[in-house]
């Protein structure tokens, strides 16, 4: 039995390793970050669409959509100051998010029926 060269590709081994987990996190990275980027044309193309709307709904939008992107704004900061939670935060922002769209959906909804009348 050759130990130097176990030792050899265990070394080898050990490299792979962590050239994949430095792979692993970069690719965390730019997948949050993409994820944050399609937040922001989202919210970017509300904002739009709040400023098309009625002067009710966007009264009863503007809050919301504020709200929305100081949550984003509030992910983007969190993601830059730390790699190895970059996927947490971006987990958290989605989950914050999603709630947010459903109550701008919601508004929507209920300025839309007050129309109506």
């Amino acid at each position: 039995m050759d130990i130097t060269n176990d030792s050899d590709r265990i070394n080898a081994l050990e490299q792979q390793i962590s050239r994949l987990e430095t792979q692993l996190t970069e690719v965390r990275q730019q997948l949050s970050k993409a994820e944050l980027d399609q937040w922001r044309a989202r919210i970017d193309d509300l904002e739009i669409q709040v400023h098309l709307g009625s002067l009710e709904t966007r009264d009863l939008l503007t809050p919301l959509v504020e709200d929305l992107r100081n949550a984003w704004m509030d992910a983007r900061s969190q993601t830059l100051k730390s790699a190895s939670t970059a996927t947490d935060v971006v987990e958290v922002l989605r989950a914050g998010l999603d709630h947010a769209m459903d109550e701008i959906r919601e508004a929507v909804l209920e300025a839309t029926k007050t129309a109506r009348r």
